[in-house]
Parts: C-alpha cells; sequence; structure tokens
C-alpha cells in the first residue's frame, strides 16, 4: 500500500507550492475527523479554500500561514530534499513544526507525505504502540513543542524520529495504520487499500455519478 500510494502523493507535493499547501490542507483536514469525511473535506477546500465550513479556530490559523509562505515552504522543502543529507528527515520535521498547529504527530505526517519518510503519531499510533500512554488527552508532555526553544524542538524532533524507526519506520506504520482503520470501519473501508488509497483525495474529485456516501466505491473509482 505504501509503495502504491505514499509516491504519488510525494510527487504531488513536490510539484508546486500549491499542491503542497493542498497536502499540508489535507494533514490540518485530519485533525479529530473521521478518516472518511476527509474526501469531501478536500473537495471542499479546493472550491472554497480558506471559506470552507471546516476550517475554524488553529485550523485557520494554520492553513492562513501555510497560504501566505507556501512558496517559501515550497522553495526551503526542496533544498532539503535536493540535498539528499542524512538528516533529511529531522530538517523537514524543523521546517514543518514552523507551521502554526502543526506538533510533532502532524509535522511528522507532512514529512511522511513529502518525502516518505518519518510518519503521524495519532490516536490510533498512541494507542498501537504507546500503550502506556492516554491517547486521549492527545500528545504527551515529552512530545510537545509549543513554546519550546529552537534547540528543545531539534531534540525533541530526534525523539519523535526515533519513535517511528522503533516501530517499524515509515513504510509499515503506513501500512500498519491502514489496516487498523479498516478494520475499524469496515464499512466505510472494506480492504486496508481504500485507507491507503483515500490519500488520493488531495487532488482526486469523485466520478460523476459516484457519491462521497459511499467511501469504498468513491475510492474504487478513481484511478
Amino acid at each position: 500500500m505504501y509503495n502504491t500510494h505514499n509516491p504519488k502523493v510525494r510527487v504531488y507535493a513536490q510539484t508546486n507550492a500549491k499542491n503542497l499547501e493542498n497536502v499540508i490542507a489535507f494533514v490540518f483536514a485530519s485533525i479529530r475527523v473521521q478518516t472518511s469525511m476527509l474526501p469531501r473535506m478536500m473537495k471542499e477546500y479546493r472550491k472554497r479554500g480558506i471559506k470552507s465550513s471546516w476550517i475554524w479556530g488553529n485550523k485557520r490559523t494554520g492553513i492562513n500561514y501555510v497560504r501566505k509562505h507556501r512558496q517559501d515552504l515550497f522553495d526551503r522543502m526542496t533544498s532539503i530534499l535536493r540535498a539528499r543529507k542524512a538528516n533529511c528527515a529531522h530538517e523537514l520535521m524543523m521546517l514543518f513544526l514552523e507551521v502554526p498547529g502543526l506538533g510533532l504527530p502532524k509535522a511528522g505526517f507532512v514529512v511522511q507525505l513529502v518525502s516518505g519518510k518519518s510518519g503521524c503519531m495519532d490516536v490510533h499510533n498512541f494507542r498501537k504502540y504507546l500503550p502506556e500512554v492516554d491517547a486521549s488527552k492527545g500528545t504527551p508532555n515529552w512530545l510537545q513543542t509549543s513554546g519550546n526553544s529552537d534547540k528543545t524542538k531539534r531534540i525533541k524532533a530526534q525523539a519523535y524520529l526515533d519513535l517511528i524507526k522503533a516501530n517499524g519506520g515509515s513504510k509499515t506504520m503506513w501500512n500498519n495504520w491502514c489496516t487498523h482503520v479498516s478494520m475499524l470501519y469496515p464499512h466505510h473501508f472494506p480492504r486496508a487499500w481504500h485507507v491507503s488509497k483515500l490519500h488520493e483525495c488531495i487532488w482526486q474529485d469523485q466520478t460523476k455519478g459516484i457519491t462521497y456516501d459511499n467511501v469504498s466505491e468513491y475510492l474504487d473509482s478513481i484511478k
């Protein structure tokens, strides 16, 4: 699944600044939202932008920042990727932590989508990989970066990447997460493959005659 769908998202994100904006908007859309809602939300975003009904509070602040700085974010991301340094994932984490509203888990999700590295320690993954953490309370304090110095953020970003690596890395965590969500919501996602392909809703509209009410049908319809 990762090998099929993640490279498509990477190519899309690395094409231009507007595409990167859409990828980061998708990450904001995913915060505290049922996964099956994302295709509908991204269609609205492509049509209405910042006026989308789901954008408010911290999501509005973060997406406004991305829209204002998307070219700078894209240019710096491209420079980091082209340098091919060993600390590429760490530098990308630090870049996207500059976006208001993106902590380590969601900055990690952006990095995963644009580069195939890192990953998202969302509530499902905290319960799976760190059962001692009370996932209902959100990101544990040792991974929170709000108000931290640049030095502390760098240390925590590395600790986060080490956590991703310890749990199998980006590919394994992507595939395991898709399988887990499919098992939780089989009505929406009969197969884990459907969850993985859902990431293409960042740019894909539904085929004529297919509605978002049947998410798996929508996903089967897009090429």
